[in-house]
């Protein structure tokens, strides 16, 4: 019976390493910051995202009328394996809000976040 009780140990010990594995977060990915540097735009839409080689980054909308330059929308990035944070500043009554994504893909021409809730953007290279 002894054996028998082991044997049964084991096998659920098995099955609960297996299945735990089922819930592990997918693969990430090493994200380089320098694949970030540069001009890009959300979709099919007019909104862009630049990102600056200091750390620093500007989004605006052309649908609304609004160029770069006279964007308020500005932050700090940074990344860090394949989580990209955007701390913008002088959105809320000057406050620091920060928003965290997880980059799932992206190449020379393309990059695919998402963010918390699930909500998923992609957005291409513009230069």
């Amino acid at each position: 019976m002894a054996k028998s009780k082991r044997l049964l140990v084991w096998m659920a010990a098995a099955l609960l390493t297996t299945s735990c594995s089922l819930f592990e977060k997918e693969n990430h990915i090493h994200v380089d910051e320098g694949q970030l540097y540069g001009k890009w735009r959300e979709g099919t839409t007019q909104i862009y995202w630049r990102y600056v080689s200091d750390g620093t980054g500007v989004t605006w909308d052309e649908g609304e009328d609004i160029s770069e330059e006279e964007s308020n929308l500005t932050y700090n990035w940074t990344v860090n394996g394949d989580v990209l944070t955007h701390v913008f500043t002088g959105a809320q009554d000057n406050q620091a809000v920060p928003k965290v994504y997880t980059i799932t893909a992206i190449d020379a021409s393309r990059m695919e976040w998402k963010d918390d809730y699930g909500m998923t953007k992609t957005l291409s290279r513009e230069e």
